[in-house]
């Protein structure tokens, strides 16, 4: 049906600008805080951005592939730390943890408005670490969980080589000895 394709198409690109918004002013807010200005540069253009309805159905069958290396817990979506900035919305849907001196901790949901921004394992190296990414995960639930994820990288000719200091890239996340 051409009219459901037609207000799906604007629903989503609606949605889609809100969080290239709020990923925007975030990039803006970091270069502030960090007074490395030239940090939005890396960001004017967005070719690489992406936003995915994401849909875990509740789960019929379980193999040992599902379980978490780190603490055996029944898991959804594998443990990762992100790359980029992300902007993520979860409704009412619970199952988010982030890693935090080394404890797995529920991530509060979002609820309808609210969205949850992300720092990556590369925007934490570009600003020389002031800013740690989160290895997180989402474990099992007993029912259909949605989210909706919005990825904000640097523009495609933007020089990620070093960081905003010109120093080479040593990475660190928030479940580090050094970050506790």
């Amino acid at each position: 049906d051409c009219e459901f394709d037609k207000e799906f198409k604007e629903i989503f690109q609606a949605g889609f600008e809100i969080r290239r918004t709020i990923g925007r002013f975030f990039v803006e807010s970091v270069a502030r805080s960090l007074q490395m200005p030239e940090f939005t540069k890396l960001f004017q253009k967005d070719e690489f951005s992406a936003m995915g309805l994401r849909r875990y159905p509740e789960r019929v069958l379980v193999n040992e592939n599902m379980y978490s290396d780190f603490d055996g817990a029944l898991l959804r979506e594998l443990e990762h730390i992100d790359s980029t900035i992300t902007v993520l919305t979860t409704f009412n849907n619970p199952g988010l943890e982030v890693l935090y001196k080394n404890q797995y901790r529920d991530v509060p949901v979002t609820g309808e408005n609210s969205f949850i921004v992300n720092i990556g394992k590369l925007i934490g190296d570009i600003v020389d670490n002031e800013l740690l990414s989160a290895k997180h995960r989402v474990v099992e639930t007993d029912f259909t969980r949605h989210s909706i994820t919005y990825f904000l990288g640097p523009q495609f000719d933007a020089d990620i080589s070093r960081s905003m200091t010109n120093k080479t890239h040593r990475s660190r996340n928030i479940n580090t000895k050094s970050s506790e």
